[in-house]
């Protein structure tokens, strides 16, 4: 086999999340929230409950460390409004995202239109069309304070 058998691309290797930009970590983490949302509609409508868990660690009297898994209760971004209607809000770091003319709020209307309206969200989060309210809100946040 010589070098002329192979075929080349220019293809480059992705980013590892760790050095990926303060604006992808952000995308990311509103997609990776999207698709928890996606379940807790999913399982809204077969009138089941949602099966997610986290892992958490401890440690004990003695120093070890625990390792458990336990249920997860994630914030809801949709809720019913009085007259029955579906509303859905984006969030990024539990704060409303503003969406469009300084609203953060849709309207989607049944759990079909939610669905539909967190599909549109996650392709609009994915293009970065969201990408400056995502930093609005980061400077907005109180530092965090560093363990010594």
């Amino acid at each position: 086999m010589s070098l002329s058998e192979l075929k080349f691309s220019t293809e480059k290797r992705p980013t590892p999340a760790f050095r990926a930009s303060p604006v992808e970590k952000a995308r990311a983490a509103v997609l990776a929230s999207i698709e928890v949302q996606r379940l807790i509609v999913a399982s809204e409508k077969s009138g089941s409950t949602h099966n997610l868990t986290k892992t958490v660690k401890s440690v004990d009297a003695e120093g070890n460390t625990i390792t458990s898994t336990v249920n997860r209760k994630p914030r809801r971004w949709f809720w019913k409004n009085p007259q029955g209607i579906y509303i859905v809000e984006l969030l990024f770091s539990n704060q409303p995202v503003v969406i469009a003319n300084g609203k953060t709020a849709v309207e989607a209307g049944t759990l079909e239109g939610v669905e539909k309206t967190l599909n549109i969200l996650a392709e609009a989060t994915a293009k970065g069309e969201f990408d400056q309210a995502f930093a609005s809100i980061k400077s907005k946040r109180k530092p965090r304070k560093k363990a010594a």
